[in-house]
């Protein structure tokens, strides 16, 4: 983990797409399926500015789409300017065999690469990578004595022991956020869309001292007493 914080250092957050598809120009207008009312069209956009995602060659976005475990290794992986090798079988290996090395990724992990993944899987990227920076690294060590029964939200009972400190550091830092339910539905997949969202939030937290950060604080000082935020619904396209 340590190694990763020193590789960053100084790093800008480029990275290259998904393979096959046609990158979009920072300069150029927007995606034409991704209107101005669209719920994360600002993010897209940053995140395709920063490069370390693509459109498709006929101008859209397709931010519906399913993102797959290897499209999101990827995507972390170049977000980071993590070193990795060019080429090989499958495509994706060389983005696996570096977020494995630098600790982004654990053996214990889903080797199923080419299936959607799911919310706690980028919860454990995410907070992988977060806790590479040294101030957020303590408190997800301090997080290893939580259970799931310490966690606010109403499904609780579907986490895994091992994977709370994951959920409370992505939760308490702001990266992701708990569901107007006050559900967490870590094993919902995830769109295009909503990963870059995730990725932009991870992107801007890890540049900030973990003392802004009130859900954290409140979490760290009381284990339990913190309330899932409320969340406006995810708002389509409108035509």
């Amino acid at each position: 983990m340590r190694i990763i914080g020193v590789l960053l250092v100084g790093l800008l957050m480029v990275a290259g797409g998904m393979p096959g598809k046609a990158g979009a120009a920072a300069s150029e207008t927007p995606f034409k399926d991704i209107s101005k009312r669209h719920w994360a069209r600002g993010q897209i956009e940053n995140a395709a500015s920063r490069g370390y995602v693509e459109g498709y060659p006929d101008g859209t976005f397709n931010a519906k789409a399913s993102v797959t475990r290897a499209e999101f290794v990827k995507m972390t992986v170049e977000a980071l300017r993590l070193p990795h090798s060019q080429g090989g079988f499958p495509w994706y290996q060389g983005y696996i065999s570096a977020a494995l090395e630098f600790g982004v990724l654990d053996e214990t992990d889903s080797a199923d690469y080419e299936k959607p993944i799911k919310r706690i899987e980028m919860m454990r990227i995410i907070a992988r990578a977060l806790a590479a920076e040294t101030v957020y690294g303590e408190y997800l060590a301090s997080f290893q004595s939580l259970k799931k029964g310490d966690m606010p939200f109403e499904d609780r009972q579907q986490f895994q022991n091992r994977d709370v400190p994951y959920i409370a550091l992505a939760y308490g830092s702001g990266i992701v956020n708990g569901f107007p339910d006050r559900t967490m539905r870590i094993h919902s997949t995830a769109t295009r869309a909503e990963a870059i969202v995730l990725m932009e939030s991870f992107l801007e937290v890890r540049k900030l001292d973990p003392l802004s950060r009130e859900r954290l604080l409140t979490f760290s000082s009381t284990g339990n007493t913190f309330e899932a935020t409320k969340i406006e619904p995810m708002q389509e396209e409108q035509s």
